[in-house]
């Protein structure tokens, strides 16, 4: 497993890690994508990706999402629904 480090917006950096096949799923995610993923709107991903809530990898003029950022956020969702709470 190898891990890549990508700049992403608000001067931050992630590791996307890949198996040595390479990804199973590709690593960053589209806007409608993370959209879908999460249940809500494109224009709902944008805007935290634009406050900064969110990271991302803008490639031209496209904005990427991590998926290992998605994919925590509904580990923590179903984390609190477990226990009983929301957050």
């Amino acid at each position: 497993m190898s891990a890549v480090t990508v700049g992403v917006g608000s001067g931050r950096a992630i590791a996307i890690t890949q198996g040595a096949d390479g990804p199973s799923e590709h690593p960053l995610m589209t806007v409608p994508e993370a959209a879908k993923a999460l249940r809500v709107s494109e224009m709902t991903i944008r805007r935290a990706i634009h406050s900064g809530e969110m990271p991302f990898v803008k490639i031209g003029r496209a904005y990427r999402v991590p998926r290992s950022f998605v994919t925590g956020v509904l580990a923590q969702a179903d984390q609190a629904a477990s226990q009983g709470g929301a957050s």
